[in-house]
């Protein structure tokens, strides 16, 4: 039995499993550096993985979106979780209501996100996933803020390019006091 992480609970979004349980066209995810961040790709099936990061490791001079095993890219990381994509979409679709952070400020992001943003969600099949996550082999685009492993993986499952770890750094960003 596989014991959730901590910080997993409270999202609800990620579901940790065993490498057995995964099926090609999940969005496949580790923590990495003990949580600082965490690492996405598509598992394509039959311990296959596509990803945005260097094929030495998730960063260097040659970031590519590549093919790899599932065990190259969990870098020895003992747990593997899954998006639970019902729980994501639902979590994701902004309302009014979210413009007003915790502290009562607000959050001027979700206010560009509600007017601008494109929520038109569509999840993919897992044929679809893989297929989309082929499409893109060989795309030396990489860009931490805009186009990084999670924005890659995402879009690949939902046609939305998005990374929550983006959106929650910009959020406490936001939330700095400069006296």
């Amino acid at each position: 039995m596989i014991e959730k992480l901590p910080n997993y609970t409270t999202k609800q979004i990620k579901r940790v499993v065993s490498d057995d349980e995964l099926k090609a066209g999940d969005v496949v995810g580790i923590q990495r550096l003990r949580g600082l961040y965490d690492h996405y790709g598509i598992y394509t099936g039959n311990g296959g993985m596509i990803h945005y990061a260097d094929p030495s490791g998730d960063f260097g001079k040659n970031i590519v979106v590549h093919r790899t095993t599932l065990e190259k890219f969990k870098e020895g990381s003992e747990y593997v979780f899954v998006i639970d994509f019902d729980n994501y979409i639902k979590q994701k679709k902004n309302s009014i209501f979210d413009i007003i952070t915790k502290t009562g400020r607000i959050n001027v992001l979700k206010i560009l996100e509600i007017l601008f943003g494109d929520n038109s969600y569509h999840l993919y099949s897992p044929e679809e996933t893989v297929a989309r996550a082929e499409s893109r082999l060989g795309e030396r685009n990489y860009n931490i803020a805009t186009n990084n492993c999670e924005h890659f993986a995402i879009w690949c499952k939902t046609g939305v390019s998005e990374s929550t770890q983006v959106e929650e750094l910009l959020s406490i960003l936001g939330e700095i006091k400069i006296h």
